[in-house]
């Protein structure tokens, strides 16, 4: 055998597991062969897991031993080992001896390499003369020498160590002699050499069809590769045609990612430019005041005359700036949030931009809810453009903070379409503020005012006073102390006064232009020491009671200079000053408790004010009936802002008649579109009640209402002729 050849058949008699040729190789029952220790090595408690078809094998109660020996693979070993030495690639020793002489034949006979002494024995040996000994060097060199095959070795009796020469058809297996004579005594069993022929007939009739299958396997075969070249094709082709979908998305994806940096880019220059505006009214009002401030430290160390030469000057610019500070915005314009919000599928939207949380609304925001009772308020995104956001995946944060303290935390869905969905539940009455943040920027309208009330209707009345029947038009409405209150009937000319328990106490005044008298009465308020305070329309003054009903004075009269009065309506007091709104003179006139004037203003920015309050931050809110808002001035009389716009819908005022405030800073308005509007501190609306006719619950011209100390509603509900008062807003 040639050395190439030895070396192809050293690879097909290799263990798959070491590597090395098999050593007692053993059959799984899947009839893969391993080496017997490869075998134990492999075995996992008593379990064995194929390495070539991963099947389970079961090891048997007397170990890896057990498993079938397989005789093929050991006689073709053996073969490899006598070629190898035949072809002296391995060591050659004597197998009849131990001595470590030359080795110079071989006996096929004995499977037995021979030195000189041991073949010098064989020849004289009469048992073993007749063996066909060959010597060594002709079977190297000899190309034209039968092929030398090593002797089949005869298994041994795992029992008795004796060869298995017999065969017991009863129980299928070799057994050796004593086998015969014990254990398989009265079994059909005979030598092997008598035995075989019969049984190889068996298994060759048994094993016909191998070839037939390995035909049929081989035309399957042949089908199955052609599939796979066609799976194959078929994948490149589809690889292509990813590949080419794959392009177009890439494209479409950086020309998404250019149009969202474009977004971004955009969106940053129109902070920057908000911003810079901002800065620089700030920087010019910032320049303004050094000057004004350079100005008067020269003025500090200036002659007299040039003091009061620059003092009207000086006045009239601080008094601009002074306006024009308050009106400054001092917090940003802008935020610094921005968010990009990568979509979950990709395609065909890669993400989205999120910069403007002030233009993302609530889409159902509740006027007032039911302490106790969820309620879902809905978020809409919107991008950098107002547009709807049509992904979800932003940092929402929603909770309701009520005035006295409590705090809700909403939770919040994501829709994953740009809006969510957040659940409340307050427990606590009264108004509150929802909070609406996204990436930590409250949006437009945040915070939101909402009335947290009980379950009971707000539309109806808990009571109405209109003196049986006796009341003529009533107009103002106010409250003193311990209970009392008074109203004013411009049809009657008079005040009604009213203890606790809403019963009539006395009449104040009568038809006339006598002091104690009136022509249609109007405002009315008590001061700090229950003096009473009526507004006497057509005579154009205001006229002062004590808690008794007397008369004490007057302050007003015809006219519009400083301290007179023109068609006057409303009236406040706080602090001891009387704060009255002139509809004819468009203004308010501020006078002391005892009539004394001290200023006026409103004069160009105020139409027809109707009425005039103090709101829980020390400012003058006025009614604009002609202008159909709401005024906001300091004590003093330097304008804050406004709010309000005109129409009948929910939030919209016009001619709004009256106004008053609570502790809480809720704001309540009647106006000619008959109803009660609710607004909080801020302005911002937050419901309203009541609607024209003359049921319980109904308007026609509320022209008044207040608070009184308790927190009940009175509407003087004119042209019903009747007071309805209500528990709770």
């Amino acid at each position: 055998m040639s050395a190439v050849e030895v070396k192809k058949a050293q690879n097909n008699l290799t263990c798959p597991v070491c590597y090395k040729l098999f050593n007692n190789p053993k059959y799984l029952p899947c009839y893969h062969s391993y080496c017997v220790g490869c075998l134990e090595k492999m075995q996992v408690q008593s379990k064995i897991i194929c390495p070539e078809c991963r099947k389970e094998a079961k090891v048997p109660a007397g170990g890896v031993k057990q498993f079938a020996t397989n005789f093929f693979i050991n006689r073709l070993v053996d073969d490899l080992i006598l070629k190898k030495k035949v072809a002296g690639e391995e060591k050659v020793n004597c197998d009849s001896c131990d001595e470590d002489d030359l080795v110079v034949s071989f006996c096929p006979d004995c499977n037995s390499f021979l030195c000189h002494t041991c073949n010098d024995f064989h020849k004289r040996n009469k048992q073993l003369r007749n063996h066909d000994v060959v010597p060594l060097t002709e079977l190297r060199s000899n190309k034209d020498t039968p092929t030398i095959q090593a002797k089949v070795k005869i298994p041994l009796c795992k029992d008795h160590d004796e060869q298995l020469k017999y065969y017991c058809e009863t129980c299928d297996e070799l057994v050796c002699m004593y086998c015969t004579m014990k254990k398989h005594n009265g079994h059909n069993h005979d030598a092997t050499k008598n035995i075989a022929s019969k049984h190889r007939s068996q298994l060759k009739k048994v094993t016909t069809p191998i070839e037939e299958m390995i035909q049929d396997l081989s035309g399957t075969h042949d089908n199955l590769d052609k599939m796979m070249k066609e799976i194959r094709k078929q994948g490149d082709e589809l690889n292509k045609q990813i590949d080419q979908n794959y392009d177009e998305l890439v494209e479409k994806l950086l020309e998404q990612r250019d149009q969202l940096k474009q977004q971004v880019c955009d969106t940053v220059s129109q902070k920057e430019k908000a911003l810079t505006t901002q800065l620089d009214e700030v920087d010019s009002t910032q320049a303004e005041l050094v000057s004004m401030k350079e100005l008067n430290d020269a003025l500090e160390k200036s002659s007299d005359q040039e003091a009061l030469s620059a003092k009207k000057q000086v006045i009239d610019g601080m008094q601009q700036l002074t306006e024009k500070y308050k009106k400054l915005n001092k917090h940003p314009v802008q935020s610094a949030s921005m968010e990009f919000t990568p979509s979950r599928d990709y395609f065909p939207q890669f993400g989205s931009f999120y910069a403007n949380a002030n233009l993302s609304e609530v889409a159902n925001l509740p006027q007032s809810i039911i302490v106790g009772k969820k309620v879902e308020v809905t978020i809409i995104t919107k991008d950098s453009n107002g547009d709807h956001c049509s992904t979800g995946g932003h940092k929402v944060f929603v909770q309701l903070k009520s005035f006295a303290g409590n705090v809700t935390v909403g939770e919040v869905r994501d829709n994953n379409d740009g809006s969510y969905v957040t659940s409340l539940v307050s427990e606590q009455v009264g108004d509150a503020k929802l909070h609406v943040s996204i990436i930590g920027q409250e949006i437009k309208g945040s915070p939101y005012s909402i009335v947290v009330r009980n379950y009971k209707a707000l539309n109806l009345p808990n009571k109405i006073v209109n003196n049986n029947g006796s009341m003529g038009r009533p107009w103002g409405v106010a409250f003193g102390r311990n209970g009392v209150w008074a109203v004013a009937d411009d049809s009657n000319h008079c005040v009604y006064v009213f203890d606790g328990q809403d019963k009539l106490v006395r009449n104040v005044g009568s038809n006339g232009s006598d002091v104690g008298q009136f022509s249609e009465p109007r405002g009315i308020t008590f001061d700090n020491d229950n003096y009473l305070y009526v507004v006497d329309k057509l005579n154009h003054r205001v006229q002062k009671f004590d808690d008794n009903g007397n008369y004490l004075l007057q302050f007003g009269g015809r006219g519009s200079g400083d301290g007179q009065l023109q068609r006057p309506y409303g009236i406040t007091t706080h602090n001891g000053r009387v704060y009255v709104a002139e509809y004819s003179n468009h203004r308010i006139s501020v006078f002391q408790y005892n009539g004394q004037f001290c200023i006026s203003f409103g004069s160009g920015q105020l139409g027809n004010p109707y009425d005039v309050t103090v709101n829980v931050n020390n400012q003058l809110l006025v009614c604009d009936g002609n202008r159909n808002y709401i005024v906001t001035f300091t004590l003093d009389g330097h304008y804050v802002g406004k709010f309000g716009t005109q129409g009948s819908n929910r939030g919209q005022l016009t001619t709004p008649y009256s106004l008053a405030t609570d502790v809480n800073g809720s704001i309540l308005v009647t106006d000619s579109n008959h109803r009660v509007s609710v607004f909080d501190n801020a302005g911002s609306f937050i419901h309203c009640f009541g609607s024209r006719g003359s049921a319980n619950g109904q308007f026609n011209s509320p022209f008044h209402v207040a608070l009184s100390p308790n927190g009940g509603i009175y509407v003087s509900d004119h042209n019903n002729k009747r007071i309805q008062i209500f528990n709770n807003y």
